[in-house]
């Protein structure tokens, strides 16, 4: 009774006419492509240099697998073109180490490359490459450029 009653009124409110309501829209789930997830590309390693300019290492570059002899390269601006270089293990301990000079000394800048033999490991162990120079007040090391790698067989 109460439903003829709400349609008699709602047709009188519409000029006599009997409205239905529309049916309430629904969502419809359609199949979509899943978006191919790439990641992002990682920065290409770049030359090390120290934090006074002074040293830069080319090769190797970060995280490269050397092996001996290894190659290292690059550019510097020192006193007396003097650089001395060595590879460490992760703890620091001394694997090798030499000495080497660029093609000029401070205040222009040189290039060098050294060609640093080492007895290889057993298996495969992260360490670093380090190039630097000696203050000649005290000899202290003045600067200096660390190039992690993992050093292999």
């Amino acid at each position: 009774m109460r439903r003829l009653l709400v349609l008699a009124l709602l047709a009188g409110a519409c000029g006599g006419a009997i409205v239905t309501p529309s049916p309430t829209p629904t969502a419809v789930t359609t199949a979509s492509s899943t978006p191919t997830v790439r990641p992002s590309p990682s920065p290409a390693p770049t030359p090390i240099t120290s934090s006074k300019g002074g040293i830069t290492v080319t090769a190797p570059l970060t995280n490269a697998r050397v092996t001996s002899p290894v190659t290292i390269t690059g550019s510097a601006s020192v006193f007396e073109a003097a650089l001395q270089w060595r590879i460490v293990d992760a703890a620091g301990g001394v694997i090798a180490s030499g000495i080497a000079t660029a093609s000029a000394g401070a205040p222009a800048r040189g290039t060098f490359s050294i060609s640093a033999s080492f007895t290889p490991p057993a298996a495969d162990i992260i360490g670093g490459i380090e190039v630097f120079d000696r203050s000649p007040k005290d000899g202290s090391i003045d600067e200096l450029v660390r190039v992690p790698v993992v050093i292999g067989r």
